[in-house]
């Protein structure tokens, strides 16, 4: 290593009192044998009375000896004892004196073998000229026959000597015999880069250190993610398809030495690789840590539209955009979880198109962006324990299999209730982090769960600022380069918001009728495709594929739609039952169960919704019912509804199970079938006493 004293040039610069002047900087005289060492200025301003040689400062500066390195430029430490040499010697004199034995590391090259010396080979095959043994992966050398004298087999550790080097780079070998001799690695000195100037590099043998933030096993090579404060790079090491470095984990600090190579991105051959610890690894971590702070920081552009509800909830918002590109920067997977509908679609699509872009500028490995961002789809309006099993048990997988982290948790258009619980508080056993993008009246206890809660209601707004909104409005703070408009446009018509959010409609350049179609293709396609997210065929829906085929696709999708929906629509009626209750609200009652098909688009809470939409062109105030064996979806125009209120008073007031919740005017509840008649019964009580 370079002497610090020095530098690493072998001489320092030490000042002391001009002996012309006598340490004053003047002079009266001078003498003349020193005129020819002087220049022209340094002669004048002897004429003037000041001293030439130092200047008028009285010192002058020398150079001398290192006196740490005795001028050699470096100081080592003893490999063995760890006494400080000098010289650029491994060892002290005294350990020099001792048996040792030096064993190559895999950096090393035929330029650093050195004759008569030591070293600790591998026997790689057994041949009729001799034996042949390993150095390293890189350098083999031979072991004729005729000087061999005990068997070996293949695998065995032996001590050789080299005897030779030939021109042609072969490397004679004889056995050595040594009892309780101590074990010197060599390691090429090599510069250390920083990630970010790999591609100088390209060819050359380099040293980088970092933290290790992914790691995954091929049939091939175990390929490292590294990541330094400048940046990251895939580090692939060769082991015959077993774990190379078994000993390295996600988290650690390490030096890595290898070639640098291009594949599809700047990547690293490696050839060796070492766990750092104490204050070289505290070094590193800060730096990555501070700088990780620095690059997560949210892009804020503006909001798309004007509204004094984004305004007061933007620094939760740039809080979890924060906190979603700290992910993506350090190899966290995130899994966006969203509720199936157009809101809930167009809210996870948001979120999935920022963070895969984001991936695919800045993350080493081409194919990071499918297992760090994976977006799932829920049936229900809550985090299901269905769900939750699914998404922990895979995440746990991968975390044995490639040592990922445990995930980030992002929960849109659901997350914001009671029923949520159960589902996170599993997840959060293991670790992991849980964000609620949502529109939905909030319970106050679901709050202690989450990492962050993103809701209007809490900055008094109320559900039409929809969770495609914020999500939209999110992904533009995480990655402002994709343009979102239509997601949030789409939302606003799926969810049939209304006021100020309006004006998102207006960005996209579409006309009403037109986002609905787009919305409608989106459920309809949602509704087949059951719990497979299929990022495909939505990313074609909402134009992130070819124009002419998304313009085709939604008018086919909207069209099956329309007409799924106009024959449920048409029997459905007909088992509408309408009831004027004694406070004025018109009440509508549909059972579902008998009065459509099963399995088949539109679902109950769709078709509910259809039929709650022709019937208020009828009345001002009305509630509509569709009720299943186990389930009631509840659609309101014109009556000041508490569904989430209702619900606790049904789980107060019978004893059947009552559990669901969603918007102050949309909702849904689940309970025991063989109560279905009760709970209906208080149900329509307790609206005819609003």
């Amino acid at each position: 290593m370079k002497c610090k004293r020095c530098g690493g040039k072998g001489v320092i610069e030490i000042e002391e009192s001009c002996k012309t002047c006598g340490g004053t900087g003047k002079s009266k005289s001078f003498d003349p044998k020193i005129t020819s060492e002087l220049s022209k200025d340094q002669f004048e301003m002897f004429l003037k009375g000041i001293c030439g040689v130092c200047r008028g400062s009285g010192k002058i500066k020398k150079l001398e000896i290192c006196p740490e390195c005795k001028g050699s430029g470096k100081v080592n430490i003893c490999k063995i004892c760890g006494e400080k040499v000098v010289g650029g010697h491994d060892l002290c004199p005294n350990c020099r004196r001792k048996p040792h034995a030096y064993l190559l590391k895999n950096s090393c090259g035929i330029e650093d073998i050195r004759l008569n010396r030591i070293y600790v080979g591998k026997v790689f095959a057994i041949t009729d000229i001799g034996v042949f043994v390993n150095l390293n992966k890189r350098l083999r050398g031979l072991i004729h026959k005729r000087n061999l004298d005990e068997n070996l087999k293949e695998d065995d550790t032996v001590l050789v000597k080299v005897t030779n080097i030939r021109p042609n780079g072969e490397i004679d070998l004889v056995l050595e015999k040594m009892d309780d001799y101590a074990v010197v690695e060599v390691s090429k000195d090599l510069p250390y880069i920083k990630i970010s100037e790999l591609e100088k590099y390209l060819g050359k043998m380099v040293e980088i250190r970092g933290k290790v933030i992914h790691v995954k096993l091929t049939a091939g090579p175990t390929v490292f993610t590294i990541m330094d404060e400048t940046g990251g790079v895939n580090a692939v090491a060769f082991e015959g398809g077993e774990r190379a470095y078994p000993e390295i984990d996600v988290e650690d600090i390490v030096s890595v030495v290898g070639i640098v190579k291009r594949r599809e991105k700047i990547q690293i051959e490696v050839l060796e690789m070492e766990k750092l610890l104490g204050e070289k690894a505290y070094l590193i971590q800060k730096a990555i840590r501070e700088e990780l702070e620095r690059r997560s920081e949210p892009i804020f552009t503006g909001f798309l539209i004007e509204s004094e509800i984004l305004e007061r909830l933007k620094p939760d918002m740039m809080a979890v955009a924060k906190e979603l590109r700290k992910a993506v920067f350090e190899s966290r997977p995130i899994i966006i979880r969203h509720h199936w509908d157009a809101d809930g679609v167009c809210g996870g699509v948001a979120l999935e198109k920022a963070l895969i872009d984001l991936v695919e500028k800045y993350h080493p490995d081409p194919e990071a962006k499918y297992y760090l961002i994976r977006r799932r789809v829920s049936r229900a309006p809550f985090y299901e324990l269905e769900d939750v099993v699914k998404d922990l048990d895979e995440s746990l997988e991968d975390m044995d299999r490639h040592g990922d982290k445990i995930p980030l948790v992002v929960l849109v258009d659901n997350g914001s209730g009671i029923e949520d619980i159960p589902a996170i508080r599993q997840f959060l056993v293991f670790g992991a982090d849980v964000i609620t993008i949502d529109h939905h009246y909030p319970d106050e206890e679901i709050d202690s769960y989450l990492l962050y809660h993103v809701n209007p209601y809490k900055v008094g707004g109320d559900s039409n600022y929809t969770a495609g909104i914020l999500s939209v409005e999110i992904a533009r703070m995480i990655n402002p380069d994709i343009d979102l408009r239509l997601l949030a446009g789409v939302s606003v018509i799926g969810d049939r918001a209304e006021g100020e959010v309006e004006k998102y409609v207006e960005l996209t350049g579409l006309s009403r009728e037109e986002l609905k179609d787009i919305a409608l293709a989106i459920e309809f396609e949602g509704f087949y495709l059951r719990f497979r997210p299929s990022s495909y065929i939505m990313h074609e829906i909402l134009g992130f594929g070819r124009k002419d085929r998304q313009k085709k696709l939604i008018e086919m999708l909207s069209s099956y739609a329309k007409e799924a929906i106009e024959n449920q629509v048409r029997t459905a009626m007909e088992g509408v039952r309408i009831q004027e209750l004694k406070n004025g609200i018109v009440l509508a009652a549909l059972d579902v169960e008998n009065y459509a098909k099963k399995f088949t688009f539109p679902p109950p809470g769709k078709l509910t919704g259809e039929i709650h939409d022709r019937l208020k062109e009828r009345f001002e105030r009305i509630v509509t019912i569709g009720y299943g064996p186990d389930f009631a979806i509840i659609r309101s125009e014109g009556v000041e509804l508490d569904i989430p209120q209702l619900v606790r008073e049904l789980q107060r007031d019978v004893n059947a199970g009552v559990e669901g919740g969603g918007h102050l005017v949309v909702g849904s509840i689940k309970f025991i079938p063989a109560k279905r008649k009760e709970v209906l019964s208080r149900l329509a009580s307790k609206i005819g006493s609003l």
